[in-house]
């Protein structure tokens, strides 16, 4: 496993105040029919009964009709109450010797749930979060479970969970969050070569392109012959699409009337996703439907991820470039090294 792999493990894919401030809804119509919760501090102060405020959250997605599981580390007599509550509905797992995976991958069978189909919720991150990512499940921290008549000695507890995970993540959690952000989930030399077929099959509805270097050679203000049939393509699979830009919207103002049905949206301000994000809402299309392509990390790639979309990242299509660009051309190259260092480059139709 490679250094960046193994500083990843912690890191989980998603934060929460509680387990009752997750968008449940979101992760279900992402697919996911299986959630497992931590115990102690998660769905309980810790060592504590059942927190009954969870109880609606729980029946909740039993009437959804996902799966919902209890897998702690701690002894059969703590957890065993909550049949009590809850019947066989919900299944209890107890001493499953997190992050060890063993266990788990018990779970995961006697459920008939696959991991990428499975959402794990609990508040340590050395725990609860490595072990699910070792399993490549979809993970969620929460902060630790307390109330304001607990022991002082759960509140010490509390805070130090809390604190150990603020400082792993601004240290070395924050540098490979970063390499994440910037890294395409795939990578291409043209966008010819992308498999929009094969996007499509996997049920994205949008894509995003970048224009300078991309679609065509860095300050041209139209689109050739051959990318206009090209876009036409992949409207014809079906797809909705999108051109983004940070230029001006003098120099893209003769697009649209070349294309029928394509968004322009110039001065777009990449990396920040907002005005994306505004578009795909009014479109009524969701992020994670999304496709966007481009030819460079810090504002192509960086956006698309900050956006939640699939990234994918292309040569450009020539050296010339505005200065600024130039000179995150070199910062890129750096990245692009570590990228290659922690894995291999896939292609998305090998």
């Amino acid at each position: 496993m490679k250094i960046l792999d193994i500083l990843r493990l912690p890191l989980p894919k998603e934060r929460a105040k509680s387990v009752r401030d997750i968008d449940y809804d979101k992760l279900i119509n992402k697919g996911y029919n299986t959630f497992l919760f931590d115990y102690d501090n998660t769905i309980a102060v810790w060592r504590s009964t059942f927190d009954m405020r969870n109880e609606s959250l729980f029946n909740s997605l039993l009437n959804k009709g996902v799966k919902v599981a209890v897998v702690t580390n701690a002894p059969a007599n703590r957890v065993q109450h909550i049949t009590k509550i809850f019947g066989h509905k919900v299944k209890i797992y107890h001493s499953m010797k997190k992050p060890g995976t063993k266990e788990m991958q018990r779970v995961l069978k006697e459920l008939r749930s696959a991991p990428e189909k499975t959402v794990i919720i609990g508040d340590l991150f050395l725990t609860d979060v490595i072990a699910g990512n070792r399993i490549g499940m979809y993970t969620i921290l929460v902060r630790p479970a307390i109330n304001k008549n607990a022991a002082l000695y759960k509140k010490i507890a509390a805070f130090l969970t809390m604190a150990s995970y603020v400082t792993f993540f601004y240290t070395v959690g924050w540098f490979v969050r970063t390499i994440d952000l910037l890294t395409p989930h795939v990578f291409h030399k043209r966008v010819e070569d992308i498999n929009f077929e094969q996007l499509k099959d996997s049920g994205y509805e949008l894509v995003v392109f970048d224009f300078d270097n991309t679609l065509q050679p860095w300050n041209s203000n139209s689109l050739s012959h051959e990318r206009e049939l090209f876009i036409k393509r992949i409207q014809l699979l079906g797809f909705k699409v999108v051109i983004v830009s940070n230029g001006s919207k003098r120099r893209l103002k003769d697009i649209p009337q070349s294309l029928s049905g394509v968004k322009i949206l110039p001065e777009a301000r990449k990396p920040y996703p907002g005005k994306v994000r505004r578009l795909l809402k009014s479109l009524d299309i969701l992020p994670h439907k999304t496709v966007v392509v481009g030819d460079q990390l810090f504002t192509d790639v960086l956006m698309g991820n900050l956006l939640g979309a699939f990234t994918i990242k292309v040569v450009p299509l020539s050296n010339k470039e505005f200065f600024w660009t130039r000179i995150m051309r070199k910062l890129e190259a750096v990245v692009l090294k570590i990228i290659e260092s922690s894995a291999e480059l896939k292609e998305i139709d090998e």
